[in-house]
């Protein structure tokens, strides 16, 4: 009890504060007047010019509100002079004026001004405002006056062109646009630079507002690098960005399992279907550590940066179950913060974050409030889902004792000759009814899946945020309720949170910040150390789930998995009795300030990513396995990562020919964590309770661990004729959990970018060729990951020595100080290609990942140390793939577009040295063997049934058929890892109709499944009277069957004349090893966005309503649940399954 006051009160600590100023910030935001006054769009520039060079007006707009234009001065050969009269207005105001009617248009990235061609688009008449034509006399015509906004901000500028003429207007700097002698049934097509064209339609209407979108040259939009914004067109690394937009809808609540088909290069496989848990495979172009994720560790994991703060992926200590994790940190976020997601890959986009990039980088970038009106915006959500099943068709009652009474006859034929000699010893194993003296039978067969799992799992999910600001301050709050409830009883996922980013600039030099993402979550989680849904699967048919009374059976000595007719609490029982929660709180801030002069910018960050834990297992006495009469187990945990990142950037450009920017940066992190547990038994005198004040104290125990990071870091960027680009970056870091001949590392990268089409060579292809660009780069990043705070010391132990007190080398490995970092060295070439006006366009990437100084666990030592294992460096690894993506608008033709997106990956994966050629992992049929897959399947191969005897064969080491399991020779027979993946998506629309269906597929990758569903009867001597698939009615009866499966016997066990005969066919082998490949309907979604006109009588900003499909079918070989129902290693099994659901949800702005 004081552990878990401990906890909460430190939790209370930091979270008042928190709130306290994150309430404070609220206030100022909703009271600021700079936010007061963000309609009235605040303004301060004031320009006077008479004919004079646009590039002099660039220089006042420079002056007046410190952003900085960035263009090619041939560029603007084609501009006209401009004549403007400004008095104190926008920045937005000053920028449209100066482009009226320029050839040209601009974007905004950060602080810089990118000046472009102007999009082609219908000719503008150049006339005055209110200047109108007659149409020719098809109808009534009327006089229309209308103002065109974005964002409820007035467009000045913009083109309204009666349809099917040449006549028309253009807007006043109030928006504002006037036409006479119009067709009351005309069409008005307005367009403006920076914003997406619209038609309307007049019917009638004298007044009328027309809102335009916002839209952006794509080779100009904003990229998140490490610690840095570039664009596009100037990126020179290999990185993938996928927009907030894209995940916010998918049920699965957690951004990185939302990625899967999203991105080339990014493996992510499901695992458990558990809500809130992790995905097993989260791996970034391949295994790149040699780090064994046992218990679901991140070692394989990319880097995850939030906002600038790197965040645990780990969970809290004994929240795992084998390697199927329970609980995903990442879970407590909520995906609709998230604007983007830039997804880093090789070393031009990676080296910067130096020893812990090397599997790779995602950059999640929140929202931010956008300058114009203040826009709430309401979002609703309800999934209803239920469990995949997949091909498993378990045997009926009347097969399952066929088989059963086969089984005891081939065990014991003088034994169990009679029917009568199997059923007496059935009755005593199994629950029966007394029909009357002398007269019994079995239970009829129960619907355990149907009474265990959900037909109908509803999660609702409801969200409202509020968004605004000006060119001094823009704000963004959002509070989230989601409630997730999951297939199976008592299992679910219940988060609030809460986002508010603030940003305020007091003068044009100084910007100040807050970024503040809060998160209570709840989790109630399948039992931990027992396979439920196993249970519920495999139970035998002769169990039934409630006696003649209707009261539940709690135990079963048979039929249910235990050892030897050993007890085992049913799965319905210990659900309904046991307690299995995990509650956290996680907050994760930054406070951050940039101060600019000339052309120098500093910024200072303060992150901190912070979770409070506390889980909570009970095992109920009712439903407890031996002698402990019930267990309650509190395990509170606490981990925070305090980290500290000042930079200095220099950016200038010399007569727009040259462009240079440096960055030079110095980065502290201080992790710490604190876990601890204690667990009651013996609950018999208040088995109800759940709090620990009952029972006897049988196991207490803790940690605390600290690591601290320092680093220095700096890149050079530098652009040539806006065609030729160069960047190289250099870091070093120091790390505590290292040793101190080993505790710092270097890391370096060089990248450069050629944009092919922009040779004077190739303009005249322009017209087709839009883009060709070609990328490379190469350096090393680090992997400490792997590395514990405490191996760099031996850990020891107090004992009893001689009477007295001794200090002992505590079990486990020994430190080790002289353990170096894991570094991979990266090989990149890239190519990015866009054609027809962007309706095609092809990005593709070579890359070599080389690692060396692979870190392993549980290295067999040598008898001399006194030690058996021990955790070192032991080889290097190879990885080597292709990866390719493709947008293609196949129709964009009227109101009707039809689009395809697709990817594909490939990797191979390679053991390149050792220092031991071929080690087994421990308790695995796992080998890494140098010239193999790493982690690779190592496993005698199958032969199949003995038609003679039906005795299961092998094939031996002289490549013969053998009945002898161990004269066969283990051998690598496949991996866990596929050889390639990816996605095909395609949406259409219509209108305000969309519709888009993804499809998902994987390849050459290997399960291993023996779930015991197919044992032959010996269920490796443990219960033999588990139920079976159908697939165990193929099996041989007679000399000469020829059947996939050995003969049935009771304990694998047959009893002869001579002595006693073992088969040992389910003995780990081929016969348990399936293809893997997959193809998936992941989500078929179809949206409607309401038109205009209902929306601006409703007085709403937008209004979208949706309905979704995902995880609808899947084409596979695979008989087991499902391919993605497994873990990391490989392994399949019956576990939490997948889900498909079907949503309906709804978004509104107003």
């Amino acid at each position: 009890m004081k552990l878990r006051t401990w906890c909460i009160r430190s939790g209370q600590l930091l979270t008042k504060p928190v709130l306290v100023f994150a309430g404070f910030l609220v206030f100022l935001t909703i009271f600021n007047p700079a936010t007061m006054q963000a309609e009235d769009d605040w303004g301060g520039i004031t320009i006077r010019h008479e004919n004079a060079p646009i590039q002099k007006v660039f220089q006042s707009i420079e002056k007046q509100s410190g952003y900085r234009f960035f263009y090619n001065e041939t560029l603007l050969q084609g501009a006209v002079k401009v004549s403007l009269n400004l008095q104190n207005v926008s920045l937005q105001e000053a920028l449209d004026a100066c482009f009226r009617n320029q050839p040209l248009s601009y974007a905004i990235v950060d602080k810089t001004i990118i000046v472009k061609r102007r999009p082609e688009q219908q000719p503008v008449a150049p006339v005055p405002t209110a200047v109108s034509f007659t149409l020719p006399n098809k109808g009534k015509l009327i006089a229309v006056r209308g103002k065109v906004t974005s964002n409820n901000i007035p467009v000045a500028g913009a083109s309204i062109m009666i349809k099917g003429t040449d006549n028309g207007a253009s807007t006043d700097k109030d928006g504002i646009f006037t036409l006479s002698e119009v067709d009351e049934d005309a069409v008005l097509v307005v367009s403006s630079v920076s914003h997406q064209a619209r038609e309307v339609r007049l019917n009638g209407q004298g007044f009328i507002t027309i809102d335009l979108a916002q839209q952006s040259d794509n080779l100009d939009e904003a990229v998140v690098v490490a610690y840095n914004t570039t664009t596009v067109k100037r990126n020179t690394a290999a990185v993938t960005v996928v927009k907030g937009e894209q995940i916010q809808n998918l049920p699965n609540r957690s951004f990185d399992k939302s990625l899967q088909g999203l991105v080339p290069g990014l493996l992510v496989t499901g695992g458990t279907g558990q809500p809130g848990a992790p995905p097993s495979n989260f791996v970034l172009r391949g295994i790149a550590t040699g780090a064994q994720p046992t218990n679901g560790e991140s070692f394989r994991n990319p880097l995850i940066i939030i906002d600038g703060i790197p965040v645990t992926q780990d969970p809290p200590a004994n929240t795992s179950a084998s390697v199927l994790r329970i609980t995903n940190p990442l879970a407590q976020l909520n995906p609709s913060d998230i604007e983007s997601i830039s997804v880093l890959k090789d070393a031009s986009a990676v080296a910067l974050y130096g020893s812990k990039a090397s599997n790779g980088v995602l950059l999640v970038t929140t929202k931010k409030g956008k300058t114009g009106k203040t826009v709430f915006n309401f979002r609703h959500q309800t999934d209803v889902s239920s469990a995949i099943e997949g091909k498993i068709k378990m045997l009926s009652q009347e097969e399952y004792l066929a088989l059963l009474f086969e089984a005891y006859r081939n065990n014991n034929p003088t034994l169990y000759s009679k029917d009568a000699a199997i059923l007496t010893d059935l009755r005593k194993k199994f629950p029966i009814i007394v029909n009357s003296p002398g007269d019994t039978s079995f239970y009829e067969p129960s619907n355990w899946v149907d009474e265990y799992f959900k037909k109908a799992a509803v999660t609702v999910s409801n969200e409202i945020s509020m968004s605004g600001g000006n060119e001094r301050s823009n704000f963004y709050i959002n509070l989230e309720y989601t409630k997730q409830d999951g297939v199976t009883p008592k299992t679910g996922y219940d988060r609030k949170s809460v986002r508010f980013n603030y940003e305020h600039r007091p003068t044009s030099w100084l910007k100040l910040g807050i970024n503040t993402g809060l998160s209570y979550n709840i989790q109630q989680y399948a039992s931990e150390g027992t396979n439920n849904f196993l249970k519920v699967i495999a139970i035998s048919p002769l169990n039934p789930i409630r006696d003649m009374s209707g009261n539940l059976f709690y135990k079963f000595n048979w039929g249910l998995g235990g050892t030897g007719g050993s007890a085992s609490p049913t799965p319905i029982a210990q659900t309904d009795l046991n307690i299995n929660n995990s509650t956290a709180f996680r907050g994760i801030n930054k406070l951050y300030g940039e101060a600019r002069f000339k052309n120098f910018a500093f910024s200072s960050t303060l992150g901190v990513d912070f979770m409070l834990n506390e889980v909570k297992q009970k095992a109920h006495p009712l439903v407890s396995i031996g002698t402990t009469m019930g267990s309650l187990t509190e395990q509170p945990f606490r981990s925070a990562n305090v980290i500290s990142t000042n930079i200095l950037r220099f950016n200038k450009s010399w007569n727009r020919i040259h462009d240079l920017n440096i960055l030079v940066g110095q980065e502290a992190q201080i992790a710490s964590s604190k876990y601890l547990t204690i667990t009651r038994t013996n609950l018999s005198s208040n088995p109800n309770s759940d709090q620990l004040l009952t029972g006897t104290v049988s196991a207490a125990g803790g940690n605390t661990s600290k690591q601290t990071l320092l680093s220095y870091f700096s890149q050079l960027n530098y652009g040539l004729f806006e065609r030729y680009y160069i960047s190289g970056s250099l870091r070093s870091d120091g790390a505590s959990n290292f040793g101190k001949n080993n505790r710092f590392g270097s890391y370096w990268s060089i990248g450069g970018g050629w944009i092919i089409s922009d040779e004077p060579l190739l303009r005249r292809t322009n017209k087709w060729l839009n883009l060709l660009k070609v990328r490379g780069s190469m350096g090393p990043a680090g992997n400490s990951a792997a590395v514990t705070d405490m191996l760099r010391f031996d850990a020891l132990q107090l004992r009893n020595y001689l009477n007295g007190v001794a200090v002992y080398p505590a079990a486990g490995n020994p430190g080790n100080p002289s353990i170096k970092w894991e570094q991979t060295f990266v090989w990149d070439a890239g190519l990015e290609l866009r054609i027809l006006k962007d309706r095609i366009n092809i990005t593709a990437d070579i890359y070599t990942r080389k690692t060396k100084n692979l870190i392993a666990y549980d290295i067999n030592a040598p008898l001399a140390t006194g030690t058996q294992f021990f955790t070192g460096n032991v080889g290097d690894i190879k990885n080597k793939g292709i990866e390719l993506s493709m947008a293609s608008k196949i129709i964009a033709k009227g109101d009707f577009r039809w689009n395809i997106n697709l990817n594909w990956s490939k990797n191979q994966n390679r053991l390149t040295k050792s220092f031991y050629p071929r080690t087994t992992i421990t308790g695995t049929n796992l080998v890494n063997e140098v010239g193999s897959e790493y982690n690779s399947f190592y496993l005698r191969r199958w032969a199949g049934v003995n038609p003679d005897n039906g005795r299961p064969m092998w094939v031996d080491s002289t490549g013969k058929f053998s009945e002898n399991y161990m004269a066969a020779k283990p051998e690598i027979v496949g991996k866990a890892q596929p050889d390639g993946f990816g996605a095909v998506t395609n949406s259409f629309g219509y209108k305000g109709i969309e519709l888009s269906a993804a499809i998902y597929y994987q390849y050459g990758s290997k399960i291993y499944y023996n779930s015991n569903l197919q044992n032959d009867g010996s269920a490796n001597n443990n219960d033999p009277y588990l139920n079976q698939t159908k697939s165990a009615l193929d099996r041989w009866q007679k000399p000469g069957d020829i059947a996939a499966n050995p003969r049935r016997l009771l304990n694998g066990q047959a009893i002869t004349s001579t002595g006693t005969v073992l088969d040992e066919g389910t003995n780990a082998s081929t016969r348990y090893l399936y293809d893997g490949d997959f193809i998936r309907l992941a989500n078929v979604a179809l949206a409607y966005s309401f038109q205009r006109g209902l929306i601006e009588r409703l007085h709403l900003s937008s209004a979208r309503i949706f309905i979704q499909g995902h995880n609808l079918a899947t084409w596979t070989k695979y008989s087991g649940q499902d391919p993605e129902n497994i873990g990391s290693s490989g392994f399949g099994s019956i576990i939490y399954p997948q889900q498909r659901s079907y949503t309906v949800g709804l978004n509104v702005s107003f």
